[in-house]
Formats: C-alpha cells, structure tokens, sequence
C-alpha cells in the first residue's frame, strides 16, 4: 500500500476550551431542545417578566397618583431609579430562588423513575459530564430568564442614579444565586430515588436555613442584652458572626451592600458596629455571599457527581 492511499486519522485536538467541551455535551443538547421545546420553558418565559413589569408599573402608579413625578427634580428622579432598579434585582433573586430547584430537583432522579438511568451510567458518558451538563442546562436557561428582565431593569438608566458598580454587583449576585439554588436542587436528585423527594429536600433546606439563621440572630441578640461577658472582643465576634450570618440571605447581601455604596461609597469595606459601639471594619455583604456560596457550589457538585457514580443499593 502507498502513502497516499494510507487513510490519514483525525485527531482531535487535546487541548479543547471550556466553551468547546460545554458545548461538546450531548447532555446539554438534549436538555435545552427539550425545555425550550416545552410548555413549562414557554410558561416560566411569560410569566417571570410579566410579573415584574407589573410590580415596576404598580410603583410607577402610585408615583403618578401621587404626583411625585411632575416636579421634574433630578435628585428625586434619580431616586426613582434606585428604587426601580432595586425592585428589579429584589425580585429577580427572589424568582430565581423558587426557579432555580424546579428546573435540577428532577434532572436525575426522573431519570431513574423512567428505568434510563442505568442506560446513561453504560454509556460513555461520564458521571461529571452527566452532572455538568443538566446543571449547565438550567443554568442556561436561568441566565435567560435574568436577560429577559433587562428591558425592564432599564427603566432605571433613563431615570438615573444607577452606577456601573451597581450593575456589576447584581448581575453577580444573581449569576451566583442560579448556580448554586440550580446545584441545590441537582444535589439532592443525584441520589433521591423519587422527583417529589428531592424537590421537597430541596425547598425543606432552603427554609430550615432561614429558621436556623433566624434562630441564631435571636439567641445572640439575646446573649448580648444579657450583658454577659461583656468586653470588646465578645462584640467583636458577634459583630463577625452576625454580619456574616446576615450575608448569607441574598436579600440582606443585595440591599445592604447597595446602603453601604450609597452612603459610604465604598465598595468593599465597610465600617459598622452591630453591637457594642466601637466600629468594625468589615466586608462588604456581597463579597462574603459571593465566596461563601461559590464554595458550597463546588462542594455540592463534587458530592453530586459522587453520588451519580456510586452504584445503586
């Protein structure tokens, strides 16, 4: 045989981006065509804009009615738009919250309640690939729902007082809070047997962190006014542990943080005294929910893709 009738192998090359891998998921495929195929992709689509263009029009009536609108004063006008963009986020976080577990608690235990589960695990896909790419699925279709909020949320920019530094913040905030409520939802499918389990254990977490949280704002509150073994490095960790328990709720993350860059101007440190009254120089809350829940994230895809490739008992 000749070289030149030698068949020449294509090799692929070995160094393939992210981007080209994502995108290289069979997984990924399958589950977009399907949802956006879907009547529930069309449902959510609808009604998550709607929803908040009926808020942002409520405060534009009450604005009217009021007539706060008609004296034309900038400093108001950029008011409005704090609040109107404020309003937007608020609830974007908020929806993307519920949204998030609904679209990852079925993704893998629906696939055992069809008996396909084992298919998939024969196959040459691997249990990382499995979990990447039906969490890659919803996170994509998340971040679609936050961009069909931008038309609304530029009603702001028209009325002024919204800064790039604010824009940053929230779009971070809410990137990170898709992920992880969207990795939420797939840790417990990884190894529920049934859908309506892992959506229960989703939510049922969700709510026992706020009452927990809740729980050890009040017992510390109360250890303080106790006044027991008061001195300034016991106002000093409570100061720490309250601060950074508050900035793991996303609503006190996403307000707080805009107070402390409005007043303070300053966009990483904050100065504030919880309890006692000398001040504490600590972070702002969006740097700590950022690192905290960017952590649990990959904690819980690890132990998801664990799950998905340990056998069935």
């Amino acid at each position: 045989m000749t070289e030149s009738s030698t068949p020449i192998l294509q090799k692929k090359p070995a160094n393939l981006s992210f981007l080209s891998r994502i995108l290289d998921n069979p997984v990924i495929n399958k589950e977009l065509k399907s949802r956006m195929r879907g009547r529930q992709g069309f449902i959510i689509l609808s009604i998550y804009p709607s929803l908040i263009s009926f808020f942002i029009g409520l405060i534009y009536l009450f604005l009217v009615a009021d007539n706060s609108l008609s004296s034309g004063n900038p400093g108001y006008l950029q008011t409005v738009g704090k609040v109107v963009f404020s309003t937007v986020v608020l609830l974007e976080l908020l929806m993307v919250s519920f949204i998030g577990p609904a679209l990852t608690s079925g993704a893998i235990s629906s696939e055992r309640e069809r008996r396909t589960f084992d298919l998939l695990r024969t196959s040459l896909l691997s249990g990382r690939a499995l979990v990447l790419g039906k969490l890659s699925s919803a996170i994509v279709f998340l971040l679609l729902l936050i961009f069909t909020a931008i038309p609304v949320e530029s009603l702001a920019f028209f009325l002024g007082g919204v800064g790039p530094a604010e824009i940053i913040i929230s779009t971070l905030l809410l990137i990170v809070t898709a992920v992880f409520f969207s990795t939420l939802g797939l840790f417990f499918s990884s190894f529920a047997k049934r859908t309506l389990i892992a959506t229960v254990s989703s939510y049922a977490t969700i709510l026992l962190s706020i009452i927990v949280v809740s729980l050890s704002l009040f017992f510390m509150s109360v250890f303080e006014s106790s006044n027991a073994f008061q001195s300034t490095i016991t106002d000093n960790i409570l100061n720490i542990l309250i601060w950074f328990l508050l900035s793991t709720n996303p609503f006190f993350a996403a307000a707080v943080s805009e107070a402390i860059l409005i007043d303070s101007q300053s966009l990483f440190i904050t100065t504030s005294g919880i309890f006692g009254t000398s001040p504490l120089p600590l972070l702002s809350p969006w740097i700590i929910y950022i690192i905290f829940y960017t952590f649990i994230t990959i904690l819980l895809i690890g132990l998801s893709i664990h799950f998905v490739n340990r056998p069935d008992r």
